[in-house]
This record gives C-alpha cells, sequence and structure tokens, in this order.
C-alpha cells in the first residue's frame, strides 16, 4: 500500500521533541516530518515519455505506415536558431510529422501544476510536479510537455498523474512552423514559469544547463527509485537535532536521542570517526554479549546496515578510490538490502548500537567511531521492531 503522508495525529503527538517550548507554529514543523510528509505519491522511478516505459515501441502514423523506435532531435543546452535550448524534442524515427497525435505519457507519478492551451509557439502545455527520495535527500523536479495536439481529460490543475498515465498526444506549434514532435523538459528549478524560454532572458549555456536537467539521462539513471511511504517500517536520523524516529505503517512511533561518531562530518573513507548520511537497510542483528576488546560498547546490541551504498560508491569511484566494478557490485547489493562490500577505502561496519555506559542527554554525542549510539535501554526496545531490509534514512 502506498503511503502518500503521515498522518497528522501521529505528527502533532511529536512535534514537541523537536521544537522548543514557545517554538512558533512554522519552528514546529520539525525536519521529520518536512522530509517525510507528502501530498501526493513520490517517484518510485522514470519512464520514457513516448514509445513505452524504454521508447522503443511502434507507432502507427496518419497514413497507416509503422515505424519502430522514437529519437531525440535536439537536446539541453543546444545551440540552434531559436536560441539555446532548454529540453529534448523527441519525434518518432519515421521523421516529419509521421508521430502526431501519438500518446505522450508521464515519465513519473505527480501533480499536474499547469495544463493549458498557450498559444504560439507552445500550443498545449503540460507541467508536472514530482517528489523524489535520492539517497537521503527529498528533491522537487518538474517536467514539462510542450506542443501537444491534445491535453488528456484527466489532465488538470491539480491531479494527480501515475508513471505512464496518459498526458495527451504529440501535436505542433499553433501556426504548424514545425514538424510534429514532443518538447519535453525536466526543470531543477521549479520557480520557472509554464513556458519560460531562456534565450529570450538573455541566459547562457552554462545558466540554462544549472536550471534545468538532461532528460534522457535523468530517466536513465533513476528508473527505480525507493520510496520511504512504502515501507512498513523505517528509521530516520537527523543529525542536527540529535534524534531519530521510528515510523511503522506510516504512523510515528517514537522519537527518541542519538549520539554519532566522534568526529564531525558526513562519513567517507575507512577510519575517519564520521557517521555516514545517506539510506540504507538493515542487514544484520545481534544481541547478547559481544566479544573481542570494544564488545562492550555495543551494550548487548548491534544492528547493522549496508554501508556504503550505491552513492557512497559513486562519490569513491569518482575520487579514484574504488573501480567501477566495485562500484557496480555495491550498488547491485545495496538495491537488493544486502551486504555490501566492507573491505574498501570507504570503509564499513556501520550500525546502531547501545553503549558501555548510559550517556547524558546534555553532555557530548560524538561517541562511537561512526555508528548511530543509543541508550541501551532505547536500543533493546527498538531492536525487535526493526527486521533485516528495514529502511534506514541518515540524514
Amino acid at each position: 500500500m502506498v503511503r502518500w503522508v503521515v498522518r497528522a495525529p501521529a505528527i502533532l503527538l511529536l512535534l514537541c521533541a523537536c521544537a522548543p517550548a514557545g517554538a512558533s507554529e512554522t519552528q514546529r514543523v520539525d525536519p521529520f516530518t518536512s522530509w517525510y510528509s507528502v501530498d501526493f505519491p513520490a517517484a518510485d522511478g522514470f519512464d520514457f515519455p513516448v514509445g513505452g516505459p524504454d521508447a522503443k515501441g511502434a507507432y502507427t502514423d496518419p497514413q497507416g505506415t509503422t515505424h519502430t523506435g522514437w529519437k531525440v532531435d535536439t537536446r539541453v543546452g543546444d545551440a540552434y536558431p531559436l536560441g539555446i535550448h532548454n529540453g529534448e524534442d523527441w519525434n518518432g524515427k519515421g521523421g516529419g510529422n509521421t508521430d502526431l497525435g501519438q500518446p505522450v505519457t508521464a515519465i513519473g507519478h505527480g501533480r499536474v501544476l499547469h495544463a493549458a492551451d498557450f498559444g504560439q509557439p507552445w500550443g498545449n502545455v503540460v507541467v508536472v510536479e514530482h517528489v523524489l527520495y535520492e539517497n537521503h535527500e527529498k528533491r522537487t523536479v518538474h517536467s514539462a510537455y510542450g506542443h501537444l495536439l491534445e491535453i488528456d481529460e484527466s489532465v488538470h490543475v491539480g491531479a494527480v498523474v501515475k508513471r505512464g498515465g496518459p498526458i495527451g498526444t504529440i501535436g505542433r506549434d499553433p501556426d504548424g512552423t514545425y514538424y510534429a514532435h514532443l518538447h519535453l523538459e525536466i526543470r531543477a528549478d521549479p520557480s520557472l514559469s509554464p513556458t519560460f524560454w531562456p534565450s529570450s532572458h538573455d541566459w547562457t549555456v552554462e545558466q540554462v544547463k544549472a536550471a534545468y536537467l538532461a532528460p534522457s539521462e535523468f530517466i536513465r539513471a533513476r528508473r527505480k527509485l525507493f520510496v520511504p511511504q512504502d515501507e512498513e517500517v523505517l528509521l530516520i536520523v537527523d543529525h542536527d537535532s540529535d534524534r531519530m524516529r521510528r515510523i511503522e505503517g506510516g504512523e510515528v512511533v517514537e522519537t527518541v536521542e542519538v549520539g554519532f561518531g566522534q568526529a564531525e562530518g558526513r562519513k567517507r573513507i575507512q577510519g575517519d570517526l564520521r557517521t555516514p548520511k545517506g539510506m540504507y537497510f538493515v542487514v544484520q542483528r545481534t544481541r547478547g554479549e559481544i566479544g573481542g576488546r570494544w564488545g562492550p560498547y555495543y551494550g548487548g546490541h548491534w544492528i547493522k546496515v549496508n554501508y556504503p551504498n550505491a552513492h557512497d560508491a559513486a562519490w569513491g569511484r569518482g575520487e579514484g578510490l574504488i573501480t567501477a566494478e566495485q562500484e557496480a557490485a555495491i550498488a547491485s547489493k545495496w538495491r537488493a538490502r544486502e551486504l555490501t562490500n566492507q573491505k574498501t577505502p570507504l570503509g564499513g561496519g556501520i550500525g546502531f548500537h547501545g553503549w558501555i555506559e548510559d550517556w547524558a542527554y546534555d553532555g557530548p554525542r560524538g561517541l562511537s567511531w561512526g555508528c548511530v549510539v543509543l541508550r541501551n535501554a532505547t536500543i533493546a526496545a527498538l531492536y525487535d521492531h526493526v527486521p533485516e531490509g528495514t529502511m534506514v534514512v541518515i540524514r
């Protein structure tokens, strides 16, 4: 079951845990709620807008001839007679107007912001807002579909669209100046108007590429995404507030105090004594006496997560710390919610545990070698609620 929002009573019950007495209503919107709450389905991945999910489907032109495959004629940042292009122009491989009237579908779950005829040269335009979760970050992007022949009757401002659901059909500009095609944009800047054209504002290529994402690259890199609201059990750890929240079945269950690694900042390499930031999954649990020199510091409980994840591995590959093969293997294991390679320069052995003694909530929080630390009674109560496979987001 897809859960779109945290139910209000559960949120309000625990807001005081993260807001000081006398705080304004604005201050009482805690970091957990702002990160987790959505009022339409978050994207579980993205597909291409024409020719089926992989943009390889066949289509029949108005004359009854069948063609196979789709192509991109113009890309983000391309200079052409009308200025600097801010999206991709999709056309059927039959060329010309052979794709006129072919279906256009939503690239991902989202909510319609605009759906109207904006006249020459845009014609019918639909703009959809998408929320997606990448690693520990919540993002918002807008997809825009221009030169539509028709807008589907289900598409109107405020409507929720599903991945692969109807948007409209491929058309031309109202004056018929150009061949039929779909103009597709993915905007990283949500403030842009529905028909904003950068070249009319003297934007440079650099400005265009900062505000607009390359659609094909964006989609290929995000065919499948994890959705926190779909998780039966979810742990969210927040560095700034020194707290962790547990959500079960979409309901907030508890918010507790936590400690972190001895060094400040985000974990990147083995031995840096920092706690990572990212989306991980529980892969191992141990309760009882833990042997070794540092065993007593676990407080009798150990819940291990699969750090490093695909995003850590991509960073490590970019820094020359791991090979392409290691990156691919880590990404594959992480997506399968399995233990990833623990023996690269990125390090490993990250999870939740107790401590050798109870630590003061008003004292130092830098306790561990990189793990999230809970009081012993807290982790003992938590242990049975986080089975292997549980999503853990450390922000």
